[in-house]
């Protein structure tokens, strides 16, 4: 039997896809490969201003997209998402859950609105694109794959003020796994990206900001590139190529997968460390 080709493996012609958090950063990047792919891309974001913008951009490449509301913490407007891509395209294929936020704040301190906010987008967000939408892949009968932006913190926590986002990514790796074996019956893989540090928009605003109580968030993020193997920061295309990959037929036997993007940061030498000689 002939092998299919890289590019009949890498296609994605004929799908649809929706990107949630996709007005900036990672998600624009996924939504981009994915589109260039051949994908029919929704777009999805809280900030309609720059759903759209993202959008535009997208069609300049030729790309077919359409930008969409949505706040991932509101079921009713999950629900009109997961519908409105359907009807446009007659079901959903593919489903990047990018969507997430983050700030700095130390334990001991937190308020609990904090806490709970972070894990409600998150989590609970989270959780409410990838049933709406398994939902509708299952009654479609024809599969999908459910692509999950978790994190290197999905690992260990990389910083101090970040036990609400770790926890959050904690909990999406455990999703993740447990998606992938209720969902496998039904041919829908489930699998993670855990990105490493990456200046986006969002952390430029966080580092501008600052924490509310004093962390030194610049100081956190000076010096990552250096303790970074491969030497720079998580680029947003680096984690488009490796959604694009989960997502597409290349990951048909992929499910319940944790793909690391973060230059090797978690796998650096503990302090201390002297190589063998002459390595």
């Amino acid at each position: 039997m002939a092998l299919p080709s890289i590019s009949e493996l890498v296609s994605l012609e004929g799908k649809c896809a929706i990107v949630t958090g996709a007005a900036q950063g990672f998600g624009a990047a996924i939504s981009r490969r994915l589109g260039e792919a051949g994908a029919t891309v929704f777009v999805a974001d809280r900030n309609v201003e720059g759903a759209e913008q993202s959008a535009q951009r997208l069609r300049g490449l030729g790309c077919d997209v359409v930008a969409q509301s949505v706040d991932i913490a509101d079921r009713d407007r999950v629900d009109a998402l997961v519908e409105a891509a359907a009807e446009r395209a007659g079901r959903v294929d593919i489903l990047v859950n990018n969507a997430g936020i983050f700030s700095n704040y130390y334990f001991s301190n937190m308020p609990p609105h904090e806490f709970a906010d972070t894990v409600s987008v998150n989590v609970v967000g989270t959780f409410q694109m990838a049933q709406a939408v398994t939902q509708r892949m299952i009654a479609d009968g024809q599969g999908g794959s459910i692509v999950n932006i978790a994190s290197v913190d999905a690992f260990n926590t990389s910083a101090e003020g970040l036990s609400h986002y770790t926890t959050s990514k904690h909990a999406i790796g455990g999703m993740t796994k447990s998606m992938a074996i209720e969902l496998a019956a039904h041919n829908i893989r489930v699998n993670a990206v855990c990105p490493g540090a990456a200046m986006t928009e969002g952390a430029i605003a966080l580092v501008t900001a600052g924490a509310p109580e004093g962390i030194d968030v610049e100081a956190q993020w000076d010096g990552i590139k250096e303790r970074t193997p491969l030497g720079r920061l998580c680029d947003p295309d680096d984690v488009a190529r490796a959604v694009l990959f989960l997502a597409s037929d290349m990951a048909a036997f992929v499910t319940g997968a944790f793909l690391v993007v973060d230059g090797g940061i978690l796998v650096q030498p503990l302090e201390g460390y002297v190589p063998a000689s002459g390595h």
